[in-house]
């Protein structure tokens, strides 16, 4: 099969590798569509930087060895292992924070929140579920948001948008989103912010103190690793508030508990979170998509990698 690999030194490129074979309790899943994640970029960065690249899914060994890229994939089940049952073969199914950048993986049936994706939910749709929303929702329930009180975000990507969306599915009164990209933006304010501060303009402390009448906010949380933003996050919040940081995989909810929440807001029209995606590419391509992803490119929010279907 092919792949996306971080080698031990070098670029991350597409490489050959064989097939997995399910082991007691995992499912062997044929990669259908994913997304790419800023984070791969890091990890990459860091590791040709010699700071390792803790982070990388799929880590395939000790020192020197290869490691896929990527955590948000969807596909079908291809096979199964002992103790699963074969009635999952067939199935199309994403699993909270898995998936590599590959043609198949492997994922435990239970305990990775794998779940059966009903007809109503497109792998595009689902790849959210399964990631940056789950994410976003993640940190916001983590930051103990209390109903009717004020919530700034800071940044307005993938993580960042999401958490935007949960501050106001959780019953937040005020969502302020703190983004300089005007595209950014836009989408903050379609995806639930009240209002948006450009940090590139003014000091965005000071202008969420003014925008909650000094009082500051109960909750922050920090979707990006932007210079200041961690300082102005804690100098934003008010009395006894918190400051919550975005992380890149957290914890897959339990039992697929929260992809399964993720996937009834969707079914249910509450949100759709495909409009994200600002990019789409064939995997033929992918080395392209991340080596644009990687380098910051304008626009370039989520970009989203199809995989082609078995000859």
């Amino acid at each position: 099969m092919k792949a996306f690999v971080l080698p031990p030194a070098g670029e991350p490129a597409v490489a050959d590798r064989p097939v997995p074979r399910p082991r007691h309790g995992e499912v062997l899943v044929r990669t259908t569509a994913a997304l790419l994640c800023a984070w791969d970029g890091h990890t990459a960065a860091g590791a040709a930087g010699g700071a390792g690249g803790a982070g990388a899914s799929g880590a395939s060994g000790g020192a020197g060895a290869s490691r896929l890229l990527g955590h948000e994939a969807v596909g079908v089940v291809a096979a199964v292992g002992n103790g699963v049952a074969d009635g999952l073969v067939g199935r199309r199914v994403a699993a909270e924070g898995h998936g590599p950048l590959a043609e198949y993986f492997r994922v435990p049936a239970v305990g990775a929140g794998l779940t059966a994706l009903p007809d109503t939910i497109t792998d595009h749709q689902a790849l959210y579920a399964a990631g940056a929303l789950a994410t976003g929702f993640a940190t916001a329930e983590g930051a103990a948001l209390p109903p009717g009180g004020t919530v700034a975000v800071f940044g307005q990507g993938a993580v960042g948008l999401s958490a935007a969306v949960a501050g106001r599915r959780l019953g937040a009164a005020r969502v302020i989103a703190v983004e300089p990209e005007i595209k950014r933006q836009r989408l903050a304010l379609r995806f639930g912010a009240d209002v948006v501060v450009d940090p590139a303009y003014e000091d965005s402390a000071e202008r969420i103190l003014e925008l909650t009448g000094g009082a500051g906010v109960d909750t922050a949380i920090v979707a990006t690793g932007a210079a200041g933003a961690r300082t102005a996050a804690y100098r934003g919040i008010g009395r006894g508030g918190r400051v919550a940081f975005a992380q890149c995989r957290p914890a897959a909810g339990r039992g697929g508990h929260r992809l399964g929440r993720m996937l009834r807001l969707i079914g249910d029209g509450e949100v759709d979170p495909v409009g994200i995606t600002t990019h789409e590419f064939p995997f033929a391509r992918v080395e392209e998509a991340h080596r644009r992803l990687a380098a910051g490119e304008p626009g370039m929010i989520k970009p989203l990698v199809l995989f082609p279907a078995p000859a």
